[in-house]
């Protein structure tokens, strides 16, 4: 098959047999085609939310469209030149084996053998090596199968580089448009932070070092070495004791429930928490500053739902 794509270019008269020969007429397309691919790899890595909690962060949603497409206009001559060493790499390679060997699953073998190569090292840094396998030899078979299907039809070199080049930048938009639209109708937030009863927060709260807040029954709070949040804290920690009450979730402001912690004395003291989590092993959580670049507060209950106030 791919035998017969080769063959056919040399029948038609799309120039000279040196430019047929040319390292650019051998995969043409390849190099516009992994480009593309890379800036809609990177659009839902960025977009598509992990199956965790994201803790209040919304996703980038129109921003995703607008951020991206000056990203990918100003590093498309790197994207190019990693299309060239891809090309190099994958696509050139399978194509002059098919074609010297007259068969085309010898393209395919090319393509997984170097795959399976390429893989070994992204594996070294710690990645799932069938997960690398399966993702680097999914980015070849386009730029292939493109560059194939256009040296069957005979088509010029140069016609098929200048309409791969507009059709990818054409298929990187839609694909970011619906990537947008997606995320901002949020169909990828899978999450569901659990509903909890006024009972499940009562308890001792711990965070990262020696944080500590303790809810009690009868709406007493004390809470131990806890950081402020509010603007200009400094580091300052909270240590004192006050009250608290359960609020419900505010879809109107995007924030969920959680309880209210009023610390007398404690200065910029943050009073919101929100709960995480599961229903099993919930969590409140807090952020200092801006969510997108803040420092995240995580307390794990890991007292007794039944405490009571020690002084009753």
């Amino acid at each position: 098959m791919f035998k017969r794509g080769v063959g056919a270019v040399a029948r038609t008269a799309c120039g000279p047999e040196e430019e047929q020969a040319s390292w650019w007429s051998s995969a043409p397309g390849a190099e516009a085609v992994f480009a593309g691919e890379a800036i809609v790899a990177l659009t839902f890595l960025v977009a598509l939310p992990g199956s965790g909690d994201s803790y209040g962060q919304r996703g980038w949603g129109a921003g995703v469209l607008f951020g991206f497409v000056i990203v990918s206009g100003v590093s498309v001559p790197v994207l190019l030149c990693l299309g060239v060493l891809h090309a190099v790499v994958f696509t050139r390679p399978a194509l002059a084996l098919a074609r010297r060997t007259g068969r085309g699953v010898a393209a395919v073998a090319w393509l997984l053998s170097a795959s399976a190569a390429s893989a070994l090292v992204v594996r070294c840094a710690g990645a799932p090596y069938a997960s690398a396998l399966a993702w680097i030899a999914g980015i070849g078979v386009p730029p292939l199968l493109v560059a194939h299907l256009a040296l069957r039809a005979g088509t010029r070199p140069g016609t098929v580089v200048a309409r791969t080049s507009v059709a990818t930048p054409v298929l990187v938009l839609v694909a970011l448009a619906a990537v947008s639209g997606m995320s901002d109708a949020g169909a990828f937030d899978t999450y569901e932070p659990p509903s909890l009863e006024r009972a499940a927060y009562v308890g001792e709260w711990r965070g990262e070092g020696d944080e500590v807040i303790r809810l009690y029954e009868g709406g007493g709070a004390a809470v131990e070495r806890v950081k402020a949040s509010g603007f200009g804290g400094n580091g300052a920690a909270c240590t004192g004791t006050g009250t608290w009450t359960a609020r419900a979730e505010d879809p109107r402001y995007g924030t969920r429930a959680g309880v209210e912690i009023d610390v007398p004395g404690c200065s910029r003291w943050g009073e919101t928490w929100e709960v995480s989590g599961t229903a099993a092993r919930p969590e409140l959580f807090q952020w200092i500053g801006d969510p997108d670049t803040g420092d995240l507060r995580i307390l794990r209950r890991t007292g007794a739902a039944t405490a009571t106030h020690p002084h009753g």
